[in-house]
């Protein structure tokens, strides 16, 4: 293959119903010329028809949010009104994204859901999710409002001082939205839900699925409150305890005060983290609990989607609750070493070492 018909043979892998008109948009030529190429590659038996490709089985499916964050982390301690010598980093996230490049860094065929802009941030998106072999065929790309940015600070320590959070193209992620991707959703094996999106979609996909639903929290956790119970799995970070359960956690029992607490809400499995107070996972009949082993954390940006994406990871390999603690603290660990949103190194070869399964 030549390499325009590279680039263009790439983009429909990742996107089989994209369009000619959006091919050359992305290509910088006519549609004429796309459908030349597409020609082309046809018969060369490398496409046998655009949009004619068999969907994995028991797959995942991701709905949530994509956003680009730009962090700073400080030398020392904070000193407020004061400018403070540090590292500005900055990475294609999200907490939907960042479950789903997970997912697919652990060989978990994944669908993901979402809505991004037509602008730079946009752009870049589609570009890590080329990088990241994420399929964003059920996502969608609009022009009236900017991809979702996120703007925070952290302490030495890794916690969060603050965060300006700009997701109002979240909103656009409704019920009617969904329905028109019913099918992928209907026929997925589990559905991971993001506290991003709005309440009233949240409380549509409880209603509307009988298939395991996972979540993760972040500070919006409160919008998934009316009807909880019918997650299966919450993976929660200690600073968003009181909001949906209204205990705060502040070392291991408190932190198994919250999982009792939720698990008599209805849901069957808790994942409890922090960068000091450590690790619980809890069933209605186990709990395992792990302190935190790293000499320094750097980040805990990202820790809860390698989490929940180590749980699916578990559930399908039919592990027994003391393996999904245990691969799942595994991979929340190995995300606090890196400042990037989503751990480099994350595959199955090092959830299944032999330290963290029995």
């Amino acid at each position: 293959m030549i390499s325009r018909e590279q680039q263009i043979f790439e983009w429909i892998k990742q996107n089989p119903m994209i369009s000619q008109n959006e091919l050359a948009e992305l290509a910088g030529i006519t549609r004429s010329g796309v459908a030349a190429h597409i020609s082309n590659l046809v018969k060369k038996g490398f496409l046998q028809g655009k949009g004619y490709i068999v969907a994995p089985e028991n797959y995942v499916a991701v709905v949530g949010g994509i956003t680009m964050d730009v962090f700073g982390i400080p030398n020392d301690e904070v000193i407020e009104k004061k400018s403070n010598t540090g590292v500005i980093y900055s990475d294609v996230g999200g907490l939907g994204r960042n479950i789903a490049v997970n997912l697919t860094k652990l060989d978990i065929p994944n669908y993901f859901v979402s809505i991004y802009g037509h602008d730079s941030a946009g752009e870049e998106f589609k570009t890590d999710a080329l990088k990241n072999n994420l399929d964003i065929t059920y996502a969608k790309q609009i022009s009236n409002k900017p991809t979702s940015r996120y703007l925070y600070i952290n302490q030495t320590s890794a916690k969060r001082i603050f965060g300006v959070d700009d997701s109002r193209i979240h909103d656009e992620i409704t019920p009617e939205f969904l329905q028109e991707r019913i099918d992928v959703l209907k026929n997925a094996n589990m559905i991971v839900v993001d506290p991003n999106l709005p309440e009233s979609t949240i409380s549509w996909i409880y209603n509307h699925f009988e298939q395991p639903l996972l979540a993760d929290s972040i500070n919006k956790v409160q919008r998934l409150r009316n009807g909880i119970g019918a997650l299966d799995t919450l993976v929660l970070n200690a600073d968003e305890s009181k909001i949906i359960a209204g205990i705060k956690i502040i070392d291991r029992e408190t932190a198994k005060k919250c999982a009792d607490k939720l698990l008599m809400m209805g849901i069957s499995n808790i994942f409890i983290y922090d960068a000091e107070i450590g690790f619980l996972y809890q069933t209605k009949s186990e709990s395992f609990y792990f302190p935190v082993a790293l000499k320094k954390v750097l980040n805990t940006n990202g820790v809860g989607a390698a989490a929940i994406a180590a749980i699916i990871y578990a559930h399908r390999l039919n592990m027994n609750a003391s393996q999904t603690a245990n691969v799942a603290r595994a991979a929340a660990e190995k995300t606090m070493t890196t400042y990037l949103n989503v751990f480099e190194g994350m595959n199955s070869k090092l959830l299944k070492k032999d330290k963290y399964v029995d």
